[in-house]
C-alpha cells in the first residue's frame, strides 16, 4: 500500500474516533478545510487515546506508554496504529513541538497522582497543561506563529519562546 493511501486510511480512522466519541467538536471540525480537518482529527484522536488510557486507570504504566508513543511519533517511527501514524504526520507537518503534548501528559499525570488544585494558581497550572496545550497545538495547526496569539492560547506557560521559535 502506498503512503498516501495509508495516510488517508489513518486520517479516516481518526475521524471515526471523533465520531464515536460523541464529542461536540465533530460538527465544527467538518467546516474546516480538508487538510486542517485531517490534522485536527489526528490531534483529537491522539489526545482522546491518551485521556482514555489514563481514565481507565492505567496509572504509571499508562503514562510510561504514552511517553514512549510520543517519543516514537516525534522520532518519525510511530507505533503501527492509525492514530499514532496520523499524529506523527500532523506534528511533523505543522511543526508542533513535543513540549506541548509532553505538558498535556504531565497534566494527565497529575490526575493519576490524585493531585488536587488547592489554589487558583494550581487550577491554572493544571488547565494550562490539559487544555491550554491543546489550544496552542490547534493554533499552530491553523498556522498561527505569532507569540502574543500563542500566549493567549496558553497564558500559563512561562517561557513560550523556548517551545515555539
Amino acid at each position: 500500500m502506498n503512503r498516501s493511501v495509508t495516510l488517508d486510511h489513518d486520517h479516516a480512522a481518526c475521524a471515526a474516533v471523533l465520531r464515536r466519541s460523541g464529542s461536540t467538536f465533530a460538527l465544527p471540525i467538518r467546516l474546516l478545510p480538508p487538510a486542517k480537518r485531517r490534522g485536527t482529527t489526528a490531534l483529537y484522536a491522539f489526545c482522546r487515546a491518551a485521556d482514555d488510557a489514563i481514565d481507565l486507570g492505567g496509572g504509571a504504566d499508562a503514562l510510561a506508554d504514552l511517553h514512549a508513543r510520543l517519543a516514537a511519533a516525534y522520532a518519525g517511527r510511530p507505533r503501527d496504529t492509525a492514530v499514532d501514524r496520523a499524529f506523527a504526520h500532523t506534528v511533523a507537518a505543522y511543526g508542533i513541538p513535543q513540549a506541548l503534548p509532553d505538558a498535556l501528559i504531565e497534566g494527565m499525570a497529575w490526575d493519576t497522582e490524585g493531585r488536587r488544585c488547592a489554589t487558583l494558581g494550581d487550577l491554572n497550572a493544571y488547565a494550562a497543561r490539559v487544555a491550554g496545550t491543546v489550544g496552542v497545538m490547534m493554533a499552530l495547526l491553523m498556522g498561527v506563529r505569532d507569540q502574543a496569539a500563542l500566549a493567549r492560547a496558553w497564558e500559563q506557560f512561562l517561557d513560550l519562546g523556548q517551545i515555539v521559535g
